[in-house]
C-alpha cells in the first residue's frame, strides 16, 4: 500500500479537499483506498459523507486507535474502517473508497500522549496502517497544520509527501517550512517521505493575476517546491462538493474543477513512478507572461 501524506504547516491551504479528491479519484480508476483523517477538526471523513458522533459512535474514532499504539499496544484499525464506496455508484469498476475518520475530543488526547510518549512512537500511525496494508492499494492522508505530534507521526507513516500553497505569501512561507521539515527528516536517517511537490490552490487565471499572485508563482519554482503543472482554481463547487460529502472529482466529473483534481492526480502519479529529473515542473510566472508577450509581437 502506498501511503501518501497532504502536509502543510499553515491552516486552510486545501489540504482536505485535495486528500479526498486524490483518494476518490484513485478509487474511480478501479483502486481499492483508504483516507486517514488524522485532523482533529475531522474534515476528511465529513467530505466523503463519514461524520462521527461523539455521543453515539465514537468508538470509530481512529483518535482511540492512536492512544492505544502510542502507548506501544498492538492493534489494528480494521475494525473502524466506514465504507464509503457507495458514493462511486454511478462509476463503473470502481475501486474500494474507505475512511478512517477522526474525532476531536479523541484525537487532541492523542495528540497529547504522542507528544508525552517523544519521539519513541512517531511511527504509531504506520503500525495502525500496516495492519490494513493488504486491504488497500493507497493510503490518503490528510494531515493537521503546524509541525506537531499528530502531523510528524503522519509523516512517518508516509512513503511521499505534498504540500500545497494559495497565491498568497503566508501560505508560501508554510509551505518552504513543510518542504524543510521533510528535508530534514530524510537528512537525519531517511525515514521520511519522498517530497512530490506543491499544489498551487485557488489560482486564478493570468488575466486576474495580482503582483502577489505572480511572486508566488516565481517563487514556488525558485524555493525548490517544485510546482505542479496542474493547479486547483477558485471553484464555488467545491466547497458544495464538502457540504454534500461527495468531492469534486466525482460529484463534478466533467466541470473544470473536477477535470482539474483528476489532471493533478495523474500527475502525482507520474511523480511516483519517475526520477525527479523527469517531472515536468510548472513554468513561473515570468517565464508565462514573457511567453505571452513574446507571442504578441
Amino acid at each position: 500500500m502506498d501511503r501518501i501524506a497532504v502536509v502543510s504547516q499553515k491552516g486552510g491551504p486545501g489540504k482536505t479537499t485535495t486528500a479526498v479528491n486524490l483518494g476518490a479519484g484513485l478509487s474511480m480508476a478501479g483502486h481499492d483506498v483508504v483516507i486517514v483523517d488524522v485532523e482533529p477538526q475531522a474534515q476528511a471523513g465529513a467530505a466523503v459523507g463519514a461524520r462521527i458522533d461523539p455521543d453515539t459512535n465514537k468508538h470509530l474514532s481512529l483518535g482511540l486507535k492512536l492512544q492505544t499504539a502510542a502507548q506501544g499496544i498492538r492493534t489494528s484499525v480494521a475494525d473502524i474502517l466506514i465504507d464509503r464506496s457507495e458514493i462511486l455508484a454511478k462509476w463503473k469498476d470502481h475501486g474500494r473508497l474507505a475512511v478512517l475518520a477522526a474525532e476531536q475530543e479523541t484525537m487532541v488526547t492523542a495528540q497529547h500522549i504522542l507528544h508525552a510518549q517523544g519521539k519513541g512512537r512517531m511511527g504509531a500511525l504506520s503500525d495502525l496502517l500496516e495492519s490494513i496494508d493488504d486491504q488497500f492499494d493507497y493510503a490518503i492522508i490528510d494531515t493537521p497544520p503546524a509541525v506537531q505530534a499528530l502531523n510528524a507521526t503522519a509523516l512517518a507513516a508516509a512513503d511521499y509527501a505534498i504540500t500545497l500553497s494559495w497565491p498568497k505569501h503566508q501560505t508560501l512561507e508554510g509551505a518552504v517550512a513543510m518542504r524543510a521539515t521533510i528535508g530534514r527528516m530524510n537528512a537525519d536517517g531517511g525515514g521520511g517521505p519522498k517530497f512530490l511537490g506543491t499544489v498551487l490552490n485557488m489560482a486564478h487565471p493570468v488575466g486576474d493575476w495580482t503582483t502577489e499572485e505572480i511572486e508566488v508563482r516565481d517563487m514556488l519554482v525558485d524555493t525548490g517546491l517544485l510546482p505542479f503543472s496542474a493547479e486547483i482554481r477558485e471553484n464555488g463547487r467545491i466547497s458544495r462538493s464538502y457540504d454534500s460529502g461527495v468531492p469534486s472529482v466525482v460529484g463534478f466529473a466533467r466541470h473544470d474543477c473536477g477535470k482539474r483534481y483528476a489532471s493533478l492526480l495523474q500527475e502525482v502519479l507520474h511523480r511516483m513512478d519517475t526520477p525527479e529529473a523527469e517531472w515536468e515542473i510548472a513554468p513561473t510566472a515570468s517565464e508565462i507572461l514573457e511567453a505571452m508577450e513574446s507571442a504578441s509581437v
